[in-house]
């Protein structure tokens, strides 16, 4: 299970340096490019659940995520790899899904004890920053990554609710 917050965040080189300052290491940096297939219209609260094939530039590795949103915080993902990502395109069409999006983004990814740290600039949307925590969705983890996001200066009005990249990019293209 994974419990995370997102934020619209302008200064990500301030950030990064900030993050260093406060302890965290950058685990890794890396370009990726993400094809978005969109499950369902939308839940009832407003989410929505995501097949995403995840690869890199060069075409060497491939992954399948489903992501369900179970509230505010939690959302439940399942990862498969795999190595052909024209035939698994050509799968999930089959099945009746397309193509929603792509979107094309550098990730820098930093740690510190459990909680992860996610700096994202989105091709053709702007820069994020994500807090997350890989751990049972109990009001104390909850409150570790919303205190974690508080004490790194982001702000509510900041956070982005229900809506995850590939809705953020539609919108923007309509």
């Amino acid at each position: 299970m994974e419990i995370e917050v997102k934020y619209k965040c302008d200064d990500l080189e301030g950030f990064a340096e900030q993050l260093l300052n406060k302890g965290f290491t950058l685990e890794k940096s890396k370009h990726q490019i993400d094809t978005y297939f969109i499950v369902n219209r939308k839940n009832g609260d407003g989410t929505r659940d995501y097949l995403r094939i995840r690869g890199d530039p060069k075409g060497n590795n491939f992954s399948l995520d489903f992501h369900k949103v179970l509230s505010l915080l939690e959302t439940d993902e399942t990862e498969i790899e795999f190595n052909d990502m024209e035939g698994m395109t050509k799968i999930l069409n089959a099945l009746g899904f397309k193509v929603a999006c792509v979107l094309n983004k550098d990730r820098k990814k930093y740690t510190k004890g459990s909680l992860l740290v996610i700096l994202d600039k989105v091709e053709d949307l702007g820069t994020f920053v994500e807090v997350e925590l890989m751990d049972e969705p109990t009001d104390e983890n909850k409150a570790l990554v919303l205190g974690t996001a508080s004490e790194l200066g982001l702000k509510e009005e900041d956070r982005v609710i229900k809506k995850g990249y590939p809705d953020l990019l539609i919108e923007s293209l309509q």
